[in-house]
């Protein structure tokens, strides 16, 4: 095999082994938890880990918020056995009822005939806002608990703290008049519930001010850890370049009439490469090579036209990036619905950011020549944000290891570098015109 050729397959075995890292983030949520987790089956399962074994007929809470933030849970498990153990045992009845719902103080339990009820202080259910409110990310597994999976109970009411009512409720919740209280008997999507003054004019404006107070500080977070890290880095890359090239040979960068052409062949035997990782079962990561490959051999043979380029400027060159982009995502969606069976894949979705920071780099190899370094190093970013603000998490927080995302948009980011490095020539050849 030829150097030529090693060097052709490195970047699709980049590509490869990068986005392999999506379904271990994936994988490792914790495990799956429902909101109440003293109620129903989750209670069962528990009182299992202590020996006892029990039938859970039915399950209801009621959560009550104070002023302050905290709240009070009451939670009646209607038993259709087990409850003789639990009645004789209070020792017992307490390490259950402390381990069902462990994120929370235990206030007392007491067992009826046929029923175990659970008394609980959550400190923290609710957090303070401006204007007198407060919002809760309980109901969400952004905000509240990692894992969400459910309700729990097959009745749950929440009542807001004296003085105010429940503004922003869950779908699907049943919300009283007064806004009250609500109460929900699933929970299928959550959200940011808030509570705001009873007798206020501009309650839902106080609302919206107490959802961002809780959004707003993550989603910048977010945006300069996972959008902010991979778009400086496409600018030093461009600046690096722009540096070397001033200090450089010009001859160094082949000629125009060349360059068209060979982007062509090098887009070919890209997607040549790509469709042999495909029938190695690599699925999505090598069905976006095809999409690069086939729009940058396109976009080649466009660029090897006289008057084509005797009509280039930088405006038209960031709009033939953001095409190429956009032609190169369809075909990647395509080939892999023809590929998978008529199905999209993670990989497939999740590779396609790099497309951004590598069509970005014909426009910012352009104004480079043009001796407009800035341009070119905003260019880049630009490519970066445009591409990666829509696929990373800004409305919730990355926690645990959520932090694989920041290696992976880096290491998206830098693939998409190393695949665009031909358009950033081509694009400095264009700018001698």
């Amino acid at each position: 095999m030829g150097r030529s050729h090693h060097r052709a397959v490195l970047p699709c075995t980049l590509l490869l082994v990068l986005l392999g890292i999506a379904p271990v983030v994936g994988s490792a949520a914790p495990p799956p938890r429902p909101l109440c987790d003293a109620c129903g089956d989750s209670f069962e399962t528990t009182a299992e880990r202590h020996g006892v074994s029990l039938s859970v007929e039915r399950s209801t809470a009621t959560v009550t918020v104070h002023g302050d933030g905290t709240a009070t849970w009451v939670v009646r498990n209607r038993l259709a056995a087990g409850t003789d153990r639990l009645r004789s045992n209070a020792t017992l009845r307490r390490a259950i009822a402390e381990r069902a719902m462990w994120d929370t103080e235990l206030r007392g339990s007491t067992v009826t005939a046929d029923s175990v009820m659970l008394r609980y202080r959550e400190p923290g259910f609710a957090d303070p806002a401006p204007g007198d409110t407060l919002h809760s990310g309980e109901f969400t597994a952004a905000y509240g608990y990692r894992n969400l999976d459910g309700l729990g109970a097959d009745r749950l009411t929440v009542v807001a703290p004296p003085g105010t009512r429940i503004d922003r409720a869950v779908p699907g919740a049943t919300v009283a008049d007064d806004g009250s209280r609500m109460t929900l008997t699933a929970l299928d999507r959550g959200t940011v519930v808030t509570f705001v003054p009873r007798d206020s004019a501009v309650g839902p404006l106080w609302s919206l001010v107490a959802l961002a107070s809780l959004v707003g500080p993550v989603a910048v977070v977010n945006a300069v850890v996972l959008v902010g890290l991979p778009a400086v880095v496409a600018a030093a890359t461009v600046s690096v370049v722009g540096y070397g090239r001033d200090r450089a040979d010009a001859r160094l960068v082949p000629e125009l009439d060349p360059a068209g052409p060979g982007l062509a062949v090098w887009g070919a035997a890209l997607v040549a490469l790509s469709l042999v990782g495909a029938r190695l079962n690599a699925g999505g990561p090598a069905m976006t090579g095809v999409g690069i490959g086939a729009t940058v051999a396109g976009l080649g043979g466009v660029l090897g036209r006289r008057g084509v380029r005797e009509v280039v400027s930088y405006r038209l060159l960031v709009g033939v990036a953001a095409l190429g982009a956009g032609l190169a995502a369809a075909v990647t969606l395509v080939a892999t619905t023809l590929v998978s069976g008529n199905s999209l894949t993670w990989s497939a979705v999740g590779s396609l950011p790099l497309l951004g920071p590598l069509f970005a780099l014909l426009p910012a190899g352009y104004a480079l020549e043009r001796g407009r370094t800035d341009r070119a190093v905003l260019t880049a970013a630009a490519g970066v944000a445009v591409a990666l603000l829509p696929a990373v998490p800004l409305f919730g927080p990355v926690t645990g290891l959520g932090w694989l995302l920041v290696p992976y948009v880096l290491g998206t980011t830098g693939l998409g570098l190393l695949l665009g490095s031909p358009l950033l020539a081509v694009g400095v050849a264009l700018g001698r015109r």
